[in-house]
């Protein structure tokens, strides 16, 4: 496996989320109550077949009642393929809810987080793994079972020979599919390595297009991207012939049981009436064998994703410490700082009254940036401690720490939803008409107000339809919105422009909290007669 997949797996793939949890049990227990249900019905079907030949001669009445159990028979065939069909579908969504959910969970807050390619395909390309061998998988072979006991037993007793020319072409088959599903597997694996890298190339070129254009870089990309995607048609196509093979037996399988129960009629070892009975059955069974070629590919794909998401979801938090250090001095709106490092250097310890302006500087510019996301979200690693307003952040919860900390990054965008949602999303609990005040506070209320939606508008690709100073306005809005205990900005300044700037600087002349701010023009920013402090890696 190539590095660009950026794709991890282990030799030990750890167990998936249990299938059989919660609701699920209930649509498991309904699959098999529906197999079983087909099963009688398909048997029963056949064997009246039967019937009805050997009603000849007989009362039309009699031959009735044989015909009206037999529609029956057929209702209830098509009734509880509908609903095997509908529960399987549940089943397979309901499971991969969980699992998607698992996946985009781990991208947002792992540090070992995936490219966007790959999340992406992650989504799409290896849930519809997992869902198609749950949903067209294993609920199939649920029906296929009991449907393949009762049909080979009801053919034993219309005649033994019929049995034998039935089940032996279905074991040959699962011998078949045993030799094949190995190769399956490899190629399956193969497959979406490479598509893995496709994802990964076609996120990396989209998000640097413009500077790709700019360097007339556009060909070279294209070329690029079709020696990827190459690589990836020559896997499907190798796929294919394995896929190929499994769904060629699977059909040929129970048109050689018919072959062989029709010579057994041409030759009088059995009935015409028996033979009629085996053509019914195994017209019934014809289906749901055809299906087993499809079921171990989507086997085979199943266990290729299994080998990534697994180890993903399997991903347990940090060990929960005690605190570093007591926060009941942060009460009050105080903020403590110790154990930050950057590397393997380590920063001074910090304590900050409310109303104190904190300057982080450092030779390299990403130090800053390491250095506030760790004020934002500190790790439990035993060492760091960041106390505000009486809360160590590593040791309390969400709600907690999003009422202490507000935080506004340059070039940072927005989540998909409305306006109104965005610059509350730190604090939901707060009306709407503090958010419409804050959205004023910082000069977006008329802007916003002019959107045929107002407030309701939606924002999409990052924040559309607003621009990029204007999302960075927004961003000022949700941090400073509740007035936090702590404002962190980082560099933020750097999308709002010189208006921006002047508005930014009204905003912090009377805020009541601590901000610890990185920006290269703390002039335009911060009241000089007030002063701040500076803080950050002891050259």
């Amino acid at each position: 496996m190539t590095d660009d997949t950026e794709q991890i797996e282990v030799e030990t793939t750890p167990p998936m989320p249990p299938l059989l949890r919660g609701d699920r049990r209930g649509t498991m227990a309904l699959l098999v109550a529906t197999a079983l249900a087909h099963s009688t019905c398909a048997v029963g079907a056949g064997l009246l077949v039967g019937e009805l030949l050997g009603d000849v001669g007989r009362p039309t009445p009699e031959i009735l009642v044989d015909l009206g159990i037999l529609l029956l028979a057929l209702v209830g065939l098509g009734a509880t393929r509908y609903v095997d069909r509908v529960a399987a579908e549940r089943l397979g969504q309901d499971y991969v809810q969980e699992i998607r959910r698992g996946l985009v969970g781990h991208a947002m807050t792992s540090a070992s987080a995936p490219s966007l390619g790959i999340t992406i395909a992650r989504s799409t390309n290896d849930l519809a793994s997992v869902r198609n061998w749950v949903s067209l998988g294993i609920a199939p072979l649920i029906a296929l079972v009991p449907l393949a006991l009762g049909c080979i037993a009801a053919l034993v007793v219309v005649g033994w020979q019929l049995a034998v020319v039935v089940a032996a072409p279905l074991i040959v088959l699962v011998i078949i599919f045993a030799l094949i599903s190995g190769p399956a597997y490899e190629r399956a694996r193969e497959l979406r390595r490479h598509r893995g890298s496709l994802a990964a190339r076609v996120a990396d070129t989209v998000t640097a297009a413009p500077g790709i254009a700019a360097a007339g870089g556009v060909e070279r990309e294209l070329r690029a991207l079709d020696r990827t995607g190459s690589r990836v048609v020559d896997a499907a196509v190798h796929r294919s012939r394995t896929a190929g093979a499994l769904r060629a037996a699977a059909l040929v399988a129970p048109v050689a049981g018919s072959a062989g129960a029709a010579m057994l009629g041409a030759l009088g070892v059995v009935g015409t009436a028996a033979v009629a009975v085996a053509l019914t059955i195994i017209g019934i069974l014809a289906g749901p064998v055809s299906e087993m070629g499809r079921v171990v590919e989507y086997r085979q794909n199943h266990r290729a994703a299994r080998r990534i998401i697994a180890p993903l979801l399997a991903e347990t938090s940090p060990a929960r410490t005690a605190p570093v250090q007591d926060p009941a001095p942060s009460a009050g709106g105080r903020v403590l700082v110790s154990g930050l490092q950057v590397g393997e250097r380590p920063l001074p310890a910090l304590v900050v009254e409310p109303g104190e302006r904190v300057l982080v500087r450092s030779a390299a510019p990403w130090h800053a940036r390491e250095i506030l996301d760790q004020l934002v979200l500190p790790s439990l690693d035993g060492r760091t401690s960041v106390c505000v307003d009486g809360k160590d952040l590593a040791h309390t919860g969400p709600k907690n720490r999003r009422r202490r900390v507000g935080h506004a990054r340059v070039g940072a965008r927005l989540e998909r939803g409305a306006i109104s949602r965005a610059v509350r999303y730190r604090r939901p609990d707060l009306d709407e008409g503090e958010g419409a005040a804050a959205l004023a506070a910082v000069g977006l209320g008329q802007r916003v107000a002019e959107l045929p939606q107002g407030e309701r508008t939606s924002l999409r690709r990052g924040g559309e339809p607003l621009t990029r100073q204007e999302i960075a306005r927004l961003w000022v809005a949700r941090a400073m919105l509740g007035q936090p205990p702590l404002l962190v900005l980082d560099h933020v300044d750097d999308d709002l422009g010189t208006d921006g700037r002047a508005m930014l600087r009204a905003q912090l002349a009377d805020y009541p909290g601590v901000v610890v701010l990185a920006t290269d023009r703390p002039q335009e920013l911060l009241d000089a007669e007030r002063g701040w402090r500076e803080w950050g890696l002891q050259d």
